[in-house]
């Protein structure tokens, strides 16, 4: 989605990806595969490139400082990168900036995690590598205590949730910003992955505009050039309370290429390429569906859906030519647009509940 924006702009991109099937593959003629957590292969691969960005958290942080060193300018910065990879450090940084998140403690492995018990029920989180809702879970129980993730972790209180929401930033080389209006986020119970957003959130004005301000007083204590985003908790005493972030393009900003003034690919482009920012004012409402892999005999209810997508007006299908379908994984999305009022009734009838 990155590569369609470069495109329009007359941008040529080179992709660096472990997987020789990567779908952005397919829309470059400068593929390398690679594995991007590797040092020397992504200082390498940089050679002759003008800018430098990322699609995921697993790249080499001091591979970005290294070639920062040399005068490329990255997106984002290698020092924030070593930040954000690690849940533990993320939520450290808060602690020390004094930004509102849940209470937590950080653990180097298990066996410090059961030495050091935090009352129950608590969520635990890897510190790294976990995606997609993977390497997070729920501990009620004693009993659930036998199945608590070894290595370093973060533990959090569970907090009561109203809502998910998040908001994404963008800034340029020059300290300007656009903020996008938060989306709200609903999540998959079971799995905890994004089921579907909408936005913009049902929150009202107040609480929208805190949270715009929220996430832009992040960024700036982040000190981050290019495009964060920033998702909270908003918690049933309507306190908001900042998650997690991600400094690049972000699930809860693919709805902006159909419902945005200027899309999240586009302003991160801008930055890469040191161009004024675009106006990132909703211009619809939209409620964008994730497309994930279907469970094994859900074959063919997956494709119906598909199908039945394209039949809906304004209803615009984002596939992304994954080869491994495997159940919940991120296949594509849907993006409706429309009245505020009808968007939830349209999915509801697209999923036949």
């Amino acid at each position: 989605m990155t590569i369609a924006a470069a495109m329009r702009l007359g941008v040529r991109c080179r992709v660096l990806d472990k997987d020789p099937n990567a779908p952005a593959a397919l829309y470059t003629s400068a593929f390398k595969e690679g594995d991007a957590r590797d040092f020397e292969t992504v200082v390498t691969f940089a050679n002759g490139c003008d800018a430098l960005t990322i699609d995921s958290e697993h790249v080499s942080a001091e591979a970005l400082s290294a070639l920062e060193a040399k005068g490329l300018f990255t997106v984002p910065q290698g020092n924030i990168l070593t930040i954000i990879q690690n849940k533990c450090r993320q939520k450290e940084f808060f602690e020390k900036q004094q930004i509102p998140t849940a209470p937590f403690k950080t653990y180097k492995n298990k066996e410090d995690l059961l030495s050091h018990l935090w009352d129950l029920p608590f969520i635990q989180k890897k510190a790294t590598a976990g995606y997609d809702g993977s390497g997070v879970q729920l501990i009620q129980c004693e009993e659930d205590l036998k199945e608590v993730f070894d290595g370093e972790s973060l533990v959090e209180k569970k907090i009561s949730i109203a809502k998910e929401i998040a908001v994404i930033v963008v800034t340029d080389r020059r300290g300007n910003f656009v903020h996008y209006d938060p989306v709200e986020m609903v999540f998959d119970a079971k799995k905890n992955i994004l089921r579907y957003q909408l936005c913009p959130a049902d929150i009202g004005a107040k609480l929208a505009k805190e949270a715009q301000r929220l996430a832009v007083h992040v960024a700036k204590k982040l000190g981050v050039v290019g495009l964060l985003a920033v998702e909270m908790f908003l918690t049933t005493d309507g306190e908001l309370l900042v998650n997690e972030l991600a400094p690049r393009p972000h699930n809860s900003g693919h709805h902006t290429i159909e419902g945005a003034a200027t899309s999240q690919y586009e302003n991160l482009l801008r930055v890469l390429l040191d161009l004024p920012l675009g106006n990132a004012a909703t211009t619809t409402p939209t409620l964008m569906l994730n497309l994930l892999g279907p469970q094994l005999g859900h074959e063919k209810e997956f494709e119906n859906l598909i199908a039945k997508s394209l039949a809906i007006p304004h209803a615009s299908l984002h596939w992304y030519g994954k080869k491994d379908m495997r159940p919940f994984r991120k296949l594509g999305h849907i993006t409706l647009c429309g009245d505020k009022a009808s968007l939830l009734s349209t999915y509801n009838n697209l999923l036949g509940l």
